[in-house]
């Protein structure tokens, strides 16, 4: 899906902050910064308190502005209609600003700062659950992309994965169920990605950890970079679209939506055959409803 390049892109723009290394007089200093999501971008950086760096490829109208910590950690707070994101510890801020379709906040790339390189998996997993609960206490919650099947971490034991059941690999995999903590063995299963999918109001949120294993013990320690992605469902949709298709994106919407949504019932339907419980509770975001 051509939205999560984008995500991914926006997340290695900033990645090599996300190790913050400085001495202990600029750990103790914190710059806050209120963020209202989908205001104007000039509107924004004419007020805030933090400068910000910009770099733009007028050719294709696409800027990314990334603020200038001097050394100081960030404190954010991140508004929306429906509730605030409170986060501290940030590393990186980048905000990725298209403007064919917009000149307001849609898209951030957010380093949080990790823990000293080779810190056990134990201690970097936490770090990366303490965030995910932050998000879920302050409204957001778990996504499921329309294609991919409704099926909660609790059904894993049921899935022979091997087997190909869900036909190709969901973005919104069951290991990856923010309601849902994987054990430590689990984690070490995984590959050096670790990607979470939230959504709340109008924005939808892409936690990763990316694991540096360490070379003299790979199974105790590593160096993680984590980082939340925010993008605007609008955004987040309009990039499913052909560069030619996406000035009429909502007349498509319907359309595209319609089709995904037939993927996954397909898949349900082959999960219920076998057994797996499909997650009937589910609330999508308004958009994604057919209201």
């Amino acid at each position: 899906m051509k939205l999560c390049y984008l995500l991914l892109a926006l997340f290695l723009a900033g990645c090599d902050n996300t190790q913050d290394t400085a001495s202990n007089k600029t750990r103790s200093s914190v710059a806050r910064l209120h963020i209202p999501l989908g205001t104007p971008v000039a509107e924004f950086l004419e007020k805030s308190p933090v400068s910000f760096t910009a770099d733009c490829l007028d050719a294709v109208h696409l800027c990314w502005y990334e603020a200038d910590r001097q050394g100081a950690l960030l404190d954010l707070s991140l508004a929306q209609p429906e509730g605030t994101l409170e986060l501290d510890q940030v590393a990186g801020l980048l905000i990725a600003v298209d403007g064919n379709t917009s000149n307001t906040i849609q898209a951030l790339n957010i380093d949080l700062r990790g823990l000293p390189d080779n810190s056990t998996h134990k201690a970097n997993k936490a770090l990366v659950y303490n965030l995910l609960r932050t998000l879920k206490n302050a409204g957001w919650q778990k996504y499921y992309f329309p294609s991919d099947p409704r099926i909660a971490a609790g059904e894993l034991h049921k899935l022979d994965w091997k087997e190909s059941l869900l036909g190709t690999q969901p973005l919104s995999h069951p290991l990856f169920d923010a309601n849902h903590e994987m054990s430590l063995e689990q984690w070490l299963g995984n590959n050096m990605f670790y990607d979470w999918y939230l959504y709340h109001g109008n924005y939808i949120a892409h936690v990763r950890a990316l694991r540096y294993d360490s070379k003299s013990a790979p199974l105790q320690s590593a160096v993680y970079l984590i980082s939340l992605n925010l993008m605007s469902l609008d955004t987040f949709w309009t990039r499913d679209f052909a560069e030619a298709q996406r000035a009429q994106w909502r007349t498509l919407f319907p359309a595209h939506l319609k089709e995904r949504l037939q993927r996954r019932s397909e898949v349900e339907s082959r999960a219920r055959a076998a057994g797996v419980d499909i997650e009937e509770s589910y609330s999508p975001p308004l958009m994604e409803r057919g209201q």
